[in-house]
């Protein structure tokens, strides 16, 4: 307690610890925002993927969701990822040759995921459009 309340200019053992723990947490912060953002680009081009596999199918099916399996589960920094298609379709997931459609894929991440405790919950979502280049009698 001495040296907490000494004016000698001894104290800087503890400026130096608070300045190294800040430090630490900055860095860390640093490395989980920019594995936040990898994920985001992974999650675009995933989006992307889905969309010209459906174009040339012209159809979902399970080869789009194999494609979103494969892409999508080597993604680290992120949680719940899920997909969505907007469109209309002709018959059952068929979509007809120049119906536009929309593929959204959504997952949670938690910015200062230290430890499992997340601090700040984030939803990341990515939107890639196309059109069906399939014609189904």
């Amino acid at each position: 307690m001495r040296i907490l309340t000494s004016k000698k200019g001894e104290g800087t053992y503890v400026s130096t610890v608070i300045f190294v723990l800040v430090a630490v947490l900055f860095i860390a912060f640093t490395i989980r925002l920019f594995s936040i953002i990898s994920a985001k680009q992974q999650m675009d081009a995933c989006a992307d993927q889905m969309v010209r596999q459906i174009q040339l199918a012209g159809e979902v099916d399970d080869r789009t969701d194999a494609l979103f399996a494969s892409y999508c589960g080597r993604i680290a920094a992120v949680h719940d990822l899920q997909y969505e298609i907007d469109t209309v379709y002709k018959t059952g997931r068929k979509i007809q040759l120049g119906t536009p459609f929309t593929v959204t894929v959504t997952a949670e991440a938690y910015m200062g995921d230290f430890g499992g405790f997340g601090l700040f919950p984030l939803t990341l979502v990515s939107q890639c459009g196309g059109v069906s280049e399939e014609y189904w009698k």
